[in-house]
């Protein structure tokens, strides 16, 4: 099993509060066993093999998700796969073939896992093929079961291999030769939390944490052999075998793999070996949001007259050996997908790895200095990568215009400035100085495919200058590409991610992590507009009647006023503004609040409702004042209040306006890169839900 872990530091402080701290914990909690956990040993090579392929998946070209924003807070996936089992090695089909007998259709198959989900996930998943027949899948306690074996397996292999076994001191001696009910205990203590799972974020809650227990040799002297002295050398046997400084070769694998395999389940189905390519498709568990609380920004967002978006992100991995990834988002009818934009960290290891490589070229530069000719290779190797990532970068600045353009009210180029053009030595000053935009690294593509870099080792680069290019590199976030909508609805959004043709980091197995940021709003025809529609009707009638009680308009503006102006007999009056407000707000479809159109209408909502209340308290006072002038302040009050209430209606249309003329989103996970290219200069808001499916690959 190979598996290339893409920034170490990260996974090993990730990997430390999680699966080795909560082996350690059973260790404690769990019985000692009196004899061996006992796996056959087909049982734990089916379980390396099926982890093996879950996690590279290189059997699957193909993965599509298509996304349905059923309310706010819920989202449903339905996952398509294409399976083509001719990537599978004779080795691996060995360990995966499936008894004939068992088969469907009585032929040989194999078991092959098609994909992990979390734990969280109770729902049941159905996987479906083309002609749309259920596919049998393994179970997950057979699939807990062999993954266990496997484990129990890879700890055997990684204690015969340790370079103490023959020390007879050393604890890993012990546990092979000496003190096996020790091992016994590590073994038990996986495959208990293979079985259970681990919590994410939490500390594993065991019998211990309800119990006091007396301290070392109060009761049994410190006899050697009893669960204690176990207890004790199996988690030394672990410290030594798995050490936190300088053991990160073995830790953070056996780490990482041990927590995938307790936080998520693998999705294995039985496909026979008569059809080698296969289109599975199934319904993936309910995906719940997490919202991350802003009171401020939910508060400005409820009140100010904005036209708010609402913005939705989601994230997820796509394997590295999937050639192509399709997203699909569909929303009700009434709701339009503004913006549609996915972003991939495909070329964030490349990017990291060129990062290094300055950084090393720049502290040897002085040395290397004295051997012109390698110095000089260095460079140019530097310069064609940076070459190469301005190229794509440009490609992904390209797509995106079009985007910008293709939109129904488009954001043409005008909207950004027109991009410099550059000298050799404006490209090498900008480099230098640790300006890594779009427009210095384009330039120094066109310059570099034009052999106007060839002596870069005479140039100011060669030197500390590196080290400002690899901050800056790392600041633009270079390694991120995008990917646009390309779906003409409205109401629905599709972006067809592609992998690169020429893999900048081709020895790296570990999955590209991909967001998607979405936009949704209330495009005409609205309820803004019947909303304005209805408020302006109000006004109109508040004028009407204050007019028709005065015998004219001077009470509008006149600090006297006419006699007659409190009718005698209010009714009338009195049963207008009641029933018209009335039938104009029962005309207005208002959905529930729950819901992603309520969430877009809550200010809307609280206009309209606002104009009724003052046409209620009007009608009121009508009822009840009998002072001339009384009632005509009341008036000119409840005039004013529509009025003001009319406006916040056309300021929403200007912020509608605004929102569309908006060519960048305002969200962190957009790259640095393109925000600068466009100039986009207005602070990032966090989104409105955020479904995480990293754990649903």
């Amino acid at each position: 099993m190979t598996v290339n872990l893409r920034r170490t530091p990260t996974v090993a402080e990730r990997s430390a509060d999680g699966p080795l701290d909560h082996l350690r914990t059973l260790i404690q909690a769990l019985p000692v066993p009196t004899a061996p956990l006992t796996f056959p040993s087909r049982e734990a090579a089916l379980g390396l093999a099926l982890m093996d392929l879950s996690f590279r998946l290189d059997h699957l070209p193909r993965l599509s998700e298509h996304l349905t924003l059923m309310d706010r807070g819920h989202m449903s996936r339905s996952i398509s796969v294409d399976v083509d089992l001719a990537f599978i090695s004779g080795r691996l089909r060995d360990t995966l073939m499936v008894p004939g007998e068992a088969a469907p259709g009585g032929g040989a198959s194999l078991w092959v896992p098609v994909s992990r989900y979390s734990r969280r996930d109770l729902a049941p998943v159905v996987i479906r093929d083309s002609s749309g027949d259920v596919v049998p899948r393994l179970s997950h306690r057979d699939a807990n079961r062999v993954t266990a074996a496997a484990f129990v397996m890879l700890l055997s292999m990684l204690i015969n291999a340790h370079r103490e076994v023959a020390a007879p001191t050393s604890p890993i001696h012990q546990l092979r030769h000496t003190h096996q009910r020790s091992r016994w205990l590590i073994e038990a203590a996986i495959t208990e939390l293979i079985t259970v799972g681990s919590p994410v974020g939490q500390r594993l809650h065991t019998p211990l944490d309800h119990a006091v227990l007396p301290a070392p040799g109060a009761r049994d002297g410190g006899r050697t052999g009893d669960s204690r002295s176990m207890r004790d050398l199996a988690l030394s046997g672990l410290d030594v075998l798995f050490p936190a400084a300088g053991g990160d070769h073995l830790m953070v694998p056996f780490a990482r793999l041990l927590q995938l395999a307790t936080r998520q389940y693998m999705l294995v189905a039985q496909l026979g070996l008569d059809r080698p390519r296969r289109f599975l498709t199934w319904e993936a568990p309910l995906l719940p949001a997490q919202h991350r609380p802003a009171p401020l920004q939910t508060l400005a967002k409820n009140v100010l007259p904005l036209n708010r978006e609402f913005v939705v992100e989601y994230e997820t991995e796509i394997p590295r050996s999937v050639k192509a990834y399709h997203l699909t988002l569909e929303v009700r009818q009434e709701i339009s997908v503004r913006r549609f934009l996915m972003s991939s960290n495909v070329d964030e290891e490349f990017v990291e790895v060129l990062a290094q490589d300055l950084e090393s070229v720049a502290r040897r530069a002085q040395r290397l200095g004295r051997h012109h000719k390698l110095l000089e290779l260095e460079m140019q190797g530097i310069a064609s990568r940076l070459a190469e990532l301005g190229r794509r970068r440009l490609v992904d600045l390209a797509s995106y215009e079009a985007y910008l353009a293709r939109l129904p009210i488009p954001v043409g180029p005008e909207s950004a400035p027109p991009p410099r053009r550059l000298t050799v030595d404006e490209v090498i000053a900008a480099l230098s100085a640790g300006d890594c935009s779009l427009d210095v690294l384009s330039a120094f593509c066109a310059h570099y495919a034009a052999d106007g870099l060839q002596h870069l080792a005479r140039s100011g680069l060669a030197g500390p200058a590196l080290l400002n290019i690899a901050n800056g590199l790392r600041a633009a976030q270079v390694g991120r590409d995008v990917t646009t909508d390309n779906d003409p609805r409205e109401h629905g959004a599709h972006a067809h991610w592609r992998r690169p043709s020429v893999d900048l980091s081709p020895q790296s197995t570990e999955p590209v992590r991909a967001v998607a940021y979405m936009a949704l709003a209330d495009e005409a025809p609205a309820l803004i507009e019947s909303i304005t529609r209805m408020v302006s009707g109000l006004t109109l009638m508040v004028l009407g009647i204050g007019t028709l009680l005065s015998g004219g308009i001077a009470w509008l503006y006149s600090s006297e006023v006419s006699e007659g102006f409190a009718p005698e007999q209010a009714d009338a009056v009195v049963a207008v503004l009641l029933l018209v407000p009335g039938l104009l707000l029962a005309r207005l479809a208002l959905p529930s609040t729950r819901s992603v159109l309520g969430q877009l209408h809550k200010f809307q909502r609280t206009l309209a409702a606002a104009s009724v209340v003052v046409t209620t308290a009007l009608a009121i006072a009508v009822g009840t004042v009998r002072s001339d002038v009384e009632m005509a302040r009341l008036f000119q009050l409840a005039l004013a209040v529509l009025i003001v209430i009319l406006f916040c209606c056309l300021c929403e249309f200007y912020a509608r306006r605004v929102h569309r003329s908006s060519s960048v989103p305002r969200s962190a996970r957009v790259p640095r890169w393109l925000r600068d290219a466009r100039r986009a200069t207005r602070r990032t808001v966090e989104p409105d839900d955020f479904f995480d499916a990293r754990d649903e690959v």
